[in-house]
């Protein structure tokens, strides 16, 4: 039977989650100009509509929905995009998630080790080597928060390749009307950029493979261990990707994915550990402290087993697998969240910033996924299957 069987509820489950986050951040940064009570009404009225309304009707626009429409509009919103990072003076920012980036490439392609790096306010990067590599073309040409612009430009051609073209639409406007999403591209920060990037990761590679994701073992291990370090909650939806279908290929494919998996991994974690001082520093340091620091270790040891059971679970990729994708890495964050909202109080869980919202974000695209391309009303993916 399939893990999830009643597609209405975990629709309007999914739907209050992506309702309930963005109002967090209006909530937050409202209570700072004392005007946050008039603007979360009316966004939970419009969006609530929207969503609950067919997820957009389109209705006269439905003219506009194309091809050429679709890239214009994505090209328009990607120089939108570049603008707004190219503008922004980032050591004017309270968030410091793009100088922590900008620091640690710096240390790392000057020979020294990134983790020590201090930025613009006085902290220090949680990013994991994948993702230092991944910002250092961005760094070469002026500025990480490019990140973001390629991300968007790659989401937009990636939902145009798998998903029905009102259904990219759909996807598009909903995260424009999504706080979250602009509060990462004004405080340029990568965190909801990390997670569109395995995202497209996920839909291309189903796209293109099909049923036989381990057709290329090797590119399959270089790429999955580039990616899940980039930030350890990558692991999720990965290992519900990739974990079932492991136990079922050939044994030549299994050493050649591991063997690639494994020494990508060192790889990439020798090129910082070879400028750490000593070993003192290297543990105290590190990015797995600052990346778990909001929950007990057995929390995040739990959260990043449970995708190993539930990948048994995923009967269809269609079906199953962005619904168990969004739960699971909604679970640690979320978990994190009540806990903090339990012991400080909402508001000053949010005036003191005891607990990143942005965190909770992150299950933002692949809610967004799940909501257009597999509830009523809309037709299926064009492309992905299992």
């Amino acid at each position: 039977m399939s893990i999830i069987t009643n597609k209405n509820i975990y629709k309007f489950f999914f739907i209050l989650i992506f309702n309930f986050i963005n109002t967090l951040f209006i909530y937050k940064y409202g209570l700072r100009q004392h005007l946050f009570s008039v603007p979360i009404y009316i966004y939970i009225g419009i969006s609530s509509f929207l969503l609950f309304k067919n997820i957009f009707d389109f209705g006269y626009f439905k003219k506009f929905i194309s091809k050429q429409y679709y890239f214009l509009i994505c090209f328009f919103i990607s120089l939108i995009l570049f603008l707004i990072t190219y503008y922004t003076d980032g050591n004017s920012l309270n968030v410091d998630r793009w100088s922590a980036m900008d620091v640690a490439i710096r240390a790392l392609l000057n020979g020294e080790y990134p983790y020590t790096a201090v930025d613009h306010m006085n902290g220090r990067t949680s990013n994991f080597p994948g993702l230092l590599i991944l910002g250092m073309p961005f760094y070469l040409i002026g500025n990480v928060g490019y990140l973001q612009v390629f991300a968007f430009l790659l989401l937009s051609y990636t939902l145009y390749k798998v998903l029905k073209i009102e259904n990219a639409f759909r996807y598009i406007i909903l995260l424009l009307i999504s706080p979250a999403f602009w509060w990462e591209i004004f405080a340029i920060s990568d965190l909801m950029s990390n997670i569109i990037l395995v995202l497209c990761f996920i839909l291309l590679v189903k796209d293109s493979l099909k049923k036989d994701l381990f057709k290329y073992p090797i590119f399959l291990g270089i790429s999955s261990s580039f990616l899940v370090l980039t930030r350890g909650v990558v692991a999720i939806p990965l290992t519900l990707l990739l974990f079932k279908d492991f136990w079922s290929i050939s044994f030549s494919k299994k050493i050649k994915f591991m063997v690639s998996l494994i020494l990508t991994s060192f790889l990439l974690i020798g090129l910082v550990i070879m400028n750490c001082p000593d070993k003192n520093t290297l543990v105290l340091y590190n990015p797995l402290v600052l990346q778990t620091h909001y929950l007990p270790s057995f929390v995040n040891v739990f959260a990043l087993l449970l995708p190993f059971y539930f990948s048994y679970k995923i009967k269809s990729f269609h079906n199953d697998f962005f619904k168990a994708s969004s739960i699971l890495l909604l679970f640690p964050t979320f978990l994190s969240f009540i806990n903090n909202w339990e012991r400080n109080g909402l508001e000053i869980l949010l005036k003191e910033n005891k607990f990143d919202l942005s965190y909770l974000s992150i299950v933002i695209p692949f809610i967004l996924f799940e909501i257009v391309s597999n509830s009523t009303p809309f037709s299926p993916p064009k492309n992905v299957s299992h």
